[in-house]
């Protein structure tokens, strides 16, 4: 594979122009839509500048998707339709209903000295955007970066994980059926395929995965000063205070904890709970998660994870913990399934909570007040991607949302903070750093020009006539400061 070739034709596309208009973007982000949601013969053509050659399926490519994912990680249907196939698709509706109020030029607030330079900021598309996806989320991971380069107006390259192969064997075969192949393409391939793209120049790369792999996207990026988004995840914490919806944060930390079997980048690494409800919180979970699982988790309603590599790692975790296991508990190696499963009596300095877990295990401390779980927070999930706080007192939540370092926080649920879709996703510190989705992915994916119109008239030609090499110097001089000093506002 040449990814130089690749790198080369897309960016000729590029300057030659063909990604920039309005109407063009708009093309291929119905296009991408139908690749997620129909068929290819329910598609309804309008004259466009791109027309894809579309072949038959016996299957919508929402199903075909749903068993590619199923295949990779075991991911439920329901989760799949919800969590991969809607989101991708609403976000494009979103993108395609505000993107010509988000591409207009902003105008700039600024001294009224300057006014008259019509001082604006224009967007413009940066070029040859890579997006490096993962396997935990493989259509929304991968497709919600890229609708968003497209919408910026780049031309683009979309490698998806090697961890999810049935998921990318899929989306590189819809890919030139529905975009442009000029402009988009789709390069499978495992660390060699990503090292060999990584050393050609991009106007963006964003990476999705963890810090180890991170650390080394940023570092090749450095070579050829190219900006970087990293969304890389972390410890996510969830603390549930005495003034909480006990029950409720029970309910829904289980479902967050077990979605996609634990491997979601914001599901909750730790609960940390008041000591008041601690007992309660405990009988609240055994309620529900013989509700949720009729007494058995079965793995249909689960998951598995994803690789050996991944199991062994989770395993050694689970393996290596001083707490006690509350519910669940069983790990099949041969399946790769893992229990939804709670460990209590759990101390700060326990090896399960040296790292991410990303797997369906959590472990539970107590805090004696709300100042404790902060700083249990602080210890044990610095800078996470997401944050979490169960309690009716708002003005608690508030307060520990805006004290504790995070990449984004939700209140009284979990992972909520990522499903409207106007809201940007990304992290903080060692969670990452960089945003994307809605307006958002407009903002990282193109670069914002600032342009200035400076009369000719002979009137405003006089009021610059202090800066010319001619000019007395010390009339120079105390003309600025007599009239191009801003005071202070008042206190």
């Amino acid at each position: 594979m040449d990814t130089g070739s690749i790198v080369s034709e897309l960016r000729q596309t590029f300057e030659s122009g063909k990604t920039r208009p309005i109407a063009y973007r708009k093309e291929q982000l119905r296009n991408l839509w139908h690749l997620v949601v129909v068929r290819p013969f329910k598609l309804k053509h309008t004259k466009a500048v791109y027309s894809p050659i579309l072949r038959y399926y016996p299957k919508d490519n929402r199903d075909r998707f749903a068993e590619a994912i199923f295949k990779d990680v075991g991911k439920p249907p329901v989760q799949v339709e919800a969590f991969e196939v809607l989101t991708v698709a609403n976000d494009i509706v979103h993108m395609l209903q505000n993107l010509d109020d988000w591409l207009k030029d902003e105008s700039v607030e600024t001294l009224p000295s300057f006014e008259n330079w019509s001082p604006i900021i224009r967007k413009r598309p940066k070029g040859v955007v890579l997006i490096l996806g993962t396997w935990n989320y493989p259509l929304t991971l991968t497709l919600l970066p890229f609708s968003g380069l497209i919408a910026a107006g780049n031309a683009g390259i979309l490698r998806p994980s090697e961890f999810a192969p049935h998921t990318g064997d899929l989306i590189a075969e819809l890919f030139p059926n529905y975009l442009d192949p000029s402009s988009f393409r789709c390069v499978l391939g495992g660390r060699e395929a990503a090292e060999s793209l990584l050393k050609h120049p991009y106007g963006h790369i964003l990476f999705t995965g963890g810090l180890t792999v991170g650390k080394e996207v940023m570092k090749a990026a450095a070579q050829n000063i190219t900006p970087v988004t990293l969304e890389l995840g972390g410890r996510n914490a969830a603390i549930v205070s005495n003034k909480a919806n006990v029950r409720m944060a029970a309910k829904r930390i289980l479902w967050a904890k077990a979605a996609a079997a634990g491997q979601t980048c914001f599901a909750p690494n730790v609960a940390i709970v008041h000591d008041a409800v601690y007992d309660e919180f405990l009988d609240a979970l055994k309620d529900y998660y013989a509700e949720f699982y009729k007494g058995k988790p079965k793995h249909a309603a689960v998951g598995n994870i994803v690789n050996a590599n991944e199991f062994s790692r989770a395993r050694s975790l689970f393996t290596s913990t001083k707490g006690k296991v509350l519910l669940g508990g069983t790990l099949d190696e041969k399946t790769r399934f893992i229990e939804p499963t709670i460990v209590t009596d759990v101390n700060e300095d326990d090896a399960i909570l040296q790292s991410e877990m990303f797997g369906p295990i959590l472990p539970i401390l107590r805090a004696t007040d709300i100042i404790h779980a902060q700083a249990l927070v602080r210890s044990i999930a610095p800078e996470s991607l997401g944050l979490y706080i169960f309690t009716e007192d708002m003005e608690e939540a508030n307060s520990v949302v805006n004290t504790l370092p995070n990449g984004s926080a939700c209140i009284n649920d979990l992972m909520g903070q990522v499903a409207p879709p106007s809201m940007p996703f990304g992290g903080f510190g060692k969670s990452g750093f960089g945003s994307y989705r809605g307006k958002a992915s407009i903002d990282t994916f193109s670069h914002k020009q600032s342009i200035v119109s400076v009369p000719t008239v002979p009137e405003f030609e006089q009021m610059l006539e202090w800066r010319y090499p001619y000019a007395d110097q010390a009339k120079t001089v105390e003309y600025i400061r007599a009239n191009m000093l801003a005071p202070l506002p008042p206190q």
